[in-house]
């Protein structure tokens, strides 16, 4: 849990992914369930959904993202993405 929290806004990912091109990603910092959330995202300009995605391509991106905001905010997220809840759900 982030202690002392401050608003981040929202950052932009670029994944130049194997298959499709470059996936450009703005996501978030969500103060209510404790984790990233993609906001918008896109593949070479063209709209792009988050469940158009495979489990396993939305675990590989949100294991990017978490790099990503660590990295630029020097933060360790204590609540990670985790597929199988998601597919659960």
């Amino acid at each position: 849990m982030i202690k002392n929290f401050t608003y981040y806004g929202t950052r932009v990912y670029e994944w130049k992914t194997k298959a499709s091109g470059v996936m450009s990603v703005e996501y978030t910092y969500s103060s209510v369930t404790k984790g990233l959330k993609v906001v918008d995202m896109s593949i070479e300009g063209k709209y792009h959904r988050w469940n158009w995605m495979s489990y396993e391509g939305r675990t590989t991106l949100m294991r990017l993202l978490e790099k990503d905001f660590q990295a630029a905010y020097g933060i360790t997220l204590t609540t990670k993405y985790d597929a199988e809840v998601e597919r659960a759900a």
